[in-house]
């Protein structure tokens, strides 16, 4: 019976038909899933392969694996893309001077690759755009403190990534940003994560994002190709701010495929 691991690279074309990887490296992530399966840890909490696995589930589903991630994760049926791919471990253009690439960790939408590049994206030249980042979360945290600016948390760093997301002259005209956690930090009891304070004061008012916006010291970015919206509060009315988790994206059903089982067992045994 073949290996979680070996089924993955058997299925290697089919997959990244339809999942688009990024900077992340195929043999690494195999590796990493191959030594799980042969030395188990106990918790195992790597959250990047836990990524790169809810992307493989629905990439093996074809169109229909992205149709169901899709509305999974923006809560609605959107606009089918030209380019029908699940964006892993992919890089938009940063809003803001001196600030590296946004590594975003999953990624759907009207999305097209930027020219010459690997992992570069940006806006595709599309009626009906749309755009979904997702923030992935296993056991760590949001950062407190970016790169460059201390008052930068790393959340509204991904929502100014998705709103000033661009290409061909145009911004998205509708935007998505989704955490996904384990299901344990959803519970409203207990709070352990500057994320969770985070999400709630976003979305009980978009004047709250604003203001962690423009306390950051950094210049926006403003180049030949490529503007910083002239009204950013104005963007912000096509922000949807959403959560789901892990638990959703595993255990939801999809058509059966050649990786079903053997995924559904590792998930099964080394989940939390």
């Amino acid at each position: 019976m073949s290996t979680l691991a070996e089924l993955l690279d058997t299925y290697r074309d089919a997959i990244t038909e339809y999942l688009y990887i990024g900077y992340a490296r195929w043999d690494n992530l195999i590796g990493r899933i191959a030594k799980q399966e042969t030395k188990p840890v106990h918790d195992f909490a790597d959250e990047q392969v836990w990524t790169f696995l809810v992307g493989c589930r629905y990439a093996m589903a074809r169109a229909e694996g992205t149709r169901v991630l899709t509305k999974t994760l923006t809560g609605s049926d959107q606009p089918t893309p030209s380019i029908c791919k699940i964006w892993f471990e992919v890089l938009p253009i940063p809003p803001r001077k001196g600030e590296g690439n946004t590594h975003i960790d999953l990624a759907l939408g009207t999305i097209t690759s930027r020219d010459e590049t690997k992992s570069g994206i940006k806006l595709d030249d599309v009626e009906s755009s749309w755009v979904c980042f997702c923030e992935m979360k296993w056991y760590s945290d949001i950062a407190m403190n970016v790169n460059h600016d201390i008052h930068r948390n790393q959340l509204a760093r991904v929502i100014e990534n998705a709103l000033c997301f661009q290409g061909f002259g145009r911004y998205a005209e509708k935007v998505y940003v989704t955490i996904v956690t384990p299901s344990i930090f959803q519970e409203p009891c207990a709070k352990s994560r500057l994320y969770q304070y985070k999400f709630e004061e976003y979305n009980a008012s978009p004047t709250h994002l604003m203001d962690d916006l423009r306390a950051c010291d950094l210049e926006e970015n403003r180049q030949s190709n490529w503007s910083y919206p002239s009204s950013l509060m104005r963007w912000i009315d096509t922000l949807s701010l959403r959560w789901v988790n892990y638990d959703e994206l595993f255990e939801q059903h999809l058509p059966t495929s050649d990786i079903s089982s053997e995924l559904y067992m590792f998930w099964k045994q080394n989940k939390y």
